[in-house]
């Protein structure tokens, strides 16, 4: 277990009528222990089961380990709440102290440099995986692609079971239109099988995987976005996206937030530049949401694509955490800002049983990864999206 995620856990149970005692020793990346604390579980579920969102009864504890640097006391919690908080503060206190001036490798802003592509102006599939909800979808392929002015582009629709007679009208305008194709799928809903469906049925050099609830504001919104996603030192490339009432909802993915991870600047005004300038820079990150993702097709193809073992989550960040592992630079696009509808197609709900398998698979293999973000400013707290000073 110690060799998959950055916590050593020991589960006792000291009778058949007892409850289950999680002991947990957090673990510096060189295997020093760094922190303890312990939590007393409702049920008997598995380690992996319990990370990923099993309710807890907290016991308060004194560790009793002399290499424990420090213990954490929590009196009730559950995954969301108590324990990721505290999870967290234990990775600030592990994270080395703030430094005197800014961490500028961190938020160095990065510009692109040559050509991977046949042409400085390839050809762009833009790959939308839908369902019904028509006015949302026409709405993102008017902006996106209708009214794009990117020299070469193509639009690829991947209908997840449509059944709506306004769907099957919306698609028949579409199939009417040069450059659009749309693929069925019946099928459960599995965003990486869609992605990599619309990605086999693509021909650009450049595959844009977008969200049906993802808006452009301008028509050169392609524009950044292809620069740098040609430079051949890059893997993957996102757009910073803005809530319908102008605040950000996307500013790259953050590391560590919570125990797990999180979109920078949630929440802030489109133009505040946050900590360092980090939402306004454009720079690398460990990982941007799939709702606005730019790929080249050769570095897609190399990883092998999504992975469908994450069925509804973690599918984009696990790519660009496997592209970062074979070198490529994952950036954030301070430019354009997109409109990203979150929530219109999917609505706020308690976690379903395969989210919490996506989690755990996002545990067991990156988990090590979530001590400390490289491109994460070190003096900033992992207990929210807030950008605040680590508790010291």
């Amino acid at each position: 277990m110690a060799n998959e995620i950055p916590w050593q856990v020991e589960m006792i149970r000291r009778g058949p009528d007892r409850p289950v005692t999680a002991y947990f020793r957090l673990l510096s990346p060189a295997g020093e222990c760094v922190g303890a604390f312990a939590h007393r579980l409702k049920n008997r579920v598995t380690f992996h089961e319990f990370m990923s969102g099993a309710d807890i009864a907290a016991v308060e504890v004194d560790t009793g380990d002399p290499d424990a640097l420090i213990s954490a006391r929590v009196r009730r919690c559950n995954w969301r709440n108590g324990l990721r908080r505290d999870l967290s503060r234990l990775l600030d206190r592990l994270r080395r102290p703030a430094p005197a001036l800014p961490d500028t490798a961190r938020i160095a802003p990065f510009k692109p440099e040559g050509v991977a592509t046949t042409s400085a102006s390839p050809l762009v599939s833009i790959i939308i995986p839908t369902r019904d909800r028509t006015g949302l979808l026409a709405a993102a392929v008017e902006t996106l692609f209708e009214k794009s002015n990117w020299p070469q582009l193509e639009l690829v629709i991947v209908d997840n079971g449509s059944v709506e007679p306004e769907s099957f009208a919306f698609f028949d305008r579409l199939r009417a239109m040069a450059n659009v194709s749309i693929i069925r799928q019946d099928e459960p809903f599995n965003f990486a099988r869609l992605i990599n469906a619309g990605a086999r049925a693509a021909q650009g050099e450049v595959l844009a995987l977008l969200n049906n609830d993802v808006e452009a504001r301008s028509p050169d919104w392609l524009e950044p976005l292809v620069r740098l996603a040609i430079d051949p030192r890059v893997g993957a490339v996102g757009a910073k996206l803005l809530y319908e009432n102008g605040t950000i909802q996307h500013a790259g993915i953050m590391l560590g937030i919570r125990g797990l991870t999180s979109h920078a600047g949630v929440g802030r005004p489109a133009d505040d530049p946050g900590p360092y300038a980090m939402l306004t820079t454009t720079r690398r990150v460990s990982a941007v949401t799939g709702a606005c993702l730019l790929t080249r097709r050769d570095v897609f193809e190399e990883l092998g694509g999504l992975d469908e073992n994450f069925v509804i989550e973690f599918n984009d960040v696990d790519y660009c955490l496997r592209a970062g592992a074979k070198g490529y630079a994952v950036i954030y696009a301070a430019e354009p800002m997109l409109l990203h509808k979150e929530g219109a197609t999917r609505q706020a709900r308690p976690l379903r049983e395969q989210e919490v398998q996506d989690r755990s698979l996002f545990m067991r293999r990156w988990g090590r990864a979530l001590v400390d973000d490289p491109y994460y400013p070190p003096d900033l707290t992992l207990c929210d999206e807030s950008l605040s000073p680590a508790e010291g």
